[in-house]
């Protein structure tokens, strides 16, 4: 025998070489190591090997148990996901869903980065299936236990949330939007500040899928006023874009934003958004016409940012404020005449409108139609009408107050998550700066319905 020549067979085959790191992972995981130990096993492991069966022909997925042996499924079933196709990701699928409803979180959370990988499995497998809709409830199921029902933001969050705006499913992460996040661990949760940013802003589009623009208003003006150092996020840009557009529904005039605010955010988003600010004159000056020309000019910019589902609610918030005014102008006015009065409005229009506005309270009036068949609109006057609106707003007041307590326990908006953002703009660390506007159409429906 030559020097250096294999001794056998098994030596001369590559396949076999390779494998030996993995029958030694699996054998020291299954032999009882402690999870800071996995981890250390389990990091040495290339992709390939994490692909890869042993020497004798098995998948580790087979010799591993998801629940005793979590962390180390939880690599093994990540990377196999990753890599899945149409031909068996219906197979990885039923097996990362399964583990994910049994896995013991207490083994995940030692590794949190690795638990970012189910996020990234599940989209990629709805990817080659071609089901939007597959990965929700392991999403929510995943996040759930993960952080065992407690309000902390983990990794998760963010893509659920984007996920659940892909598959037009608005109403479905309502539950877990619903709960203010009070903990934000970033040593048990893969946290950066672009996943926090993500997390508001999308949150903020399901509220705006759902036409609760006050919730959304309180999503975007965290996203909208995360300390920042240096250039703010494009995320932070997109925010405010909507957050004015939001405002105008809702006052018919731009919230002021939050006094913790960093200096000089609110001068960049104005500066980037000066198209949707352009609409806030035509608020002022209660003029439709007006409206409509600006709308028209920046038409571009609002479908690019596919926005003119926002803007048209912005329209139909504008005529109901000309019509409260109204309302102190005149007792009896003629349907035609105040169609005319409010303008780019048709009387049949303005019928719709003002039945819906009395059906919501928000004007009271009477129609009648007299013996010339002119319809005519008569506006009564409501006793009681200013201690309602003081109540109302008292309790609007207690509601904020509550939001501003939860969200000063946030770590987002303390020191000492400020001080990390702030070493992290310093060392060069920038947020994403794609656009953050393009990725959805959350379009609004004329009718004010909310979607599905």
């Amino acid at each position: 025998m030559e020097r250096g020549e294999p001794s056998s067979a098994a030596e001369r085959s590559p396949r076999t070489r390779e494998h030996p790191p993995i029958d030694e992972a699996i054998a020291r995981i299954v032999s009882g190591q402690t999870n800071a130990e996995n981890v250390a096993t389990l990091d040495t492991l290339t992709a390939a090997q994490l692909l890869s069966y042993t020497s004798d022909g098995l998948d580790p997925l087979t010799v591993l148990n998801p629940v005793s042996h979590s962390l180390a499924y939880l690599y093994f079933i990540g990377a196999r996901s990753k890599d899945a196709t149409a031909s068996n990701g219906k197979h990885l699928f039923e097996m990362l869903s399964h583990f994910i409803q049994v896995f013991d979180p207490e083994q995940v959370q030692a590794a949190p980065a690795r638990f970012t990988i189910i996020g990234k499995a599940l989209l990629h497998l709805a990817k080659v299936l071609k089901q939007p809709l597959l990965p929700l409830q392991s999403f929510k199921t995943a996040i759930e236990r993960f952080s065992s029902n407690q309000p902390t933001l983990t990794s998760l969050h963010a893509p659920f949330i984007r996920a659940c705006i892909s598959a037009k499913q608005y109403r479905f992460p309502l539950d877990l939007l619903n709960r203010d996040i009070e903990i934000l661990d970033t040593t048990k949760n893969d946290i950066s500040i672009q996943r926090f940013l993500e997390y508001y802003y999308y949150g903020a589009l399901i509220y705006i899928g759902n036409l609760d623009y006050d919730r959304a208003l309180d999503f975007l003006s965290i996203a909208i006023s995360v300390p920042t150092q240096k250039a703010i996020s494009a995320i932070q840009v997109a925010a405010y874009k909507n957050f004015v557009l939001a405002s105008l529904i809702v006052d018919g005039q731009v919230r002021a934003l939050p006094k913790y605010t960093a200096q000089g955010v609110e001068k960049v988003c104005r500066t980037h958004a000066s198209a949707y600010l352009s609409l806030v004159k035509a608020f002022t000056e209660a003029d439709i016409n007006m409206f409509h020309d600006v709308a028209s000019k920046h038409s571009g910019i609002f479908e690019a940012n596919k926005h003119m589902g926002l803007v048209k609610q912005c329209l139909q918030s504008l005529r109901r404020k000309i019509i409260e005014e109204l309302t102190n102008v005149y007792i009896t006015v003629g349907l035609n005449e105040m169609a005319d009065k409010i303008g780019g409005v048709t009387a049949q229009e303005l019928e719709l409108i003002l039945i819906e506005m009395i059906n919501q309270k928000q004007v009271s009036a009477t129609m009648s139609i007299t013996e010339q068949h002119v319809k005519m609109v008569h506006f009564v006057e409501q006793s009681g009408k200013n201690e309602i609106n003081l109540e109302d707003r008292i309790f609007n007041i207690a509601a904020i107050n509550e939001r501003v307590s939860i969200m000063n326990k946030l770590e987002g908006l303390n020191r000492d998550f400020q001080t990390k953002y702030m070493t992290l703009s310093a060392n060069g660390g920038q947020l994403a700066s794609a656009s953050y506007d393009e990725d959805f159409d959350i379009s609004v429906d004329d009718d004010n319905k909310a979607f599905s």
